[in-house]
Formats: C-alpha cells, sequence, structure tokens
C-alpha cells in the first residue's frame, strides 16, 4: 500500500506539476547573463540590471506619446513599491543622454533610466513595444509581460475606463506570494532598428 501511494504522488507530480514547473523554467531570466548586457546609465556610464531583488523592467521611448501618459503612473507605482527595483529602458541610438536626462526631470521618474544601444537587452526578453514591460521575480522568473493596462486598446484606441491594471495586479499577485505566469500583447511604438 505505501508502495502504491508514493506511485501515486510521484504519477501526479509529473502529469499535474511537472509541465508547471517546465513552463516556469521557460521564463526564467539569468542574472549572470543579465550581467553581460551592458547598458548606460544618465551619466554615460556602464550599468546592468541587478536581479538582487524583484525587478520591474519597462521598455520606453522618449518620443512615444503612450509611454510620456503612462510614465507619471509608473513613478506613483514605484513610490507604493519601494521593495521592487524599476528600470527604464530606452533600446537603440536614437535619443541622446540629454533628451532622456529632460525627460526624466519632465515627468519626475525616480528609477533608473538606461539606454540599451545595441538592443542586447531588448532582444533577449524579446521586447518588440514601447511601453513593455517585464515583472520578474527575485528567484528570476518572469511572472507578467506585456501591457501596464488596459487603457490602450489598440493603436490610437483608447477607454474612457481603465478596468485592467494588469502590472499592478501582477505585483500585488507576487507579494502575496502567487507565483503564476501571465502575458498581454504590448500596445504602442514598435522598438525599430534605429
Amino acid at each position: 500500500m505505501k508502495l502504491f501511494n508514493v506511485f501515486f504522488r510521484l504519477s501526479f507530480f509529473f502529469t499535474a506539476l511537472a509541465p508547471l514547473w517546465i513552463r516556469a523554467q521557460e521564463n526564467l531570466v539569468s542574472a549572470k547573463k543579465l550581467k553581460t548586457i551592458k547598458l548606460i546609465n544618465l551619466n554615460g556610464r556602464e550599468s546592468c540590471i541587478n536581479l538582487g531583488k524583484t525587478v520591474v523592467i519597462v521598455f520606453l521611448s522618449p518620443e512615444c506619446p503612450l509611454c510620456k501618459n503612462y510614465l507619471p503612473g509608473l513613478v506613483k507605482l514605484q513610490n507604493s513599491n519601494k521593495s521592487i527595483n524599476f528600470y527604464g529602458v530606452i533600446p537603440g541610438t536614437s535619443y541622446s543622454l540629454k533628451e532622456i536626462n529632460k525627460l526624466k526631470n519632465e515627468y519626475g521618474i525616480n528609477f533608473d533610466l538606461l539606454t540599451d544601444r545595441d538592443k542586447r537587452l531588448s532582444k533577449y526578453f524579446g521586447a518588440t513595444t514601447t511601453p513593455e514591460v517585464f515583472l520578474i521575480n527575485k528567484m528570476g522568473a518572469i511572472t507578467y509581460s506585456g501591457l501596464i493596462d488596459n487603457w490602450s486598446s489598440s493603436l490610437g484606441q483608447k477607454r474612457l475606463v481603465i478596468t485592467e491594471k494588469y502590472l499592478e495586479e501582477a505585483i500585488k499577485d507576487l507579494s502575496n506570494g502567487k507565483q503564476i505566469f501571465k502575458k498581454t500583447i504590448p500596445v504602442g511604438c514598435l522598438i525599430n532598428d534605429i
């Protein structure tokens, strides 16, 4: 009978839990790999994403109207979640550090802004759009990626009322111990080769 119980538990694990574990492995971020992806901070020095604690990475463009609209909300979200490191990443070479500093000052951005000149970080995450967010827990698992909320339903179309606050809800889930993965399709300006 004991052997049957052991067999039953093992079979349950492999049929029910193993697919979840495998799926979670596909969403892991390598801290070692992130340290090799050199980004430039607003002082012109090399920097990188630190996975010492939970991290939000948001890909931004200083010209993207949606990014500008979301910046005050991201600042507010950072203020209410001090235990999370927020990083704003600007992919490509289109914007100077002076332009990015101007954006930071204009919107009171309270998190690190980094440039991803050769788009290695963008490619590593598969980011295609600005704004696009990734929530990564301290174990290195991406628990959420995509839209900040459902305000923009498609390019050029916005809702009058936001009904889903995807990033905020994912942060709450993570702080409540829920380790589920969710993904939405981002809407915004495409990250191009410039």
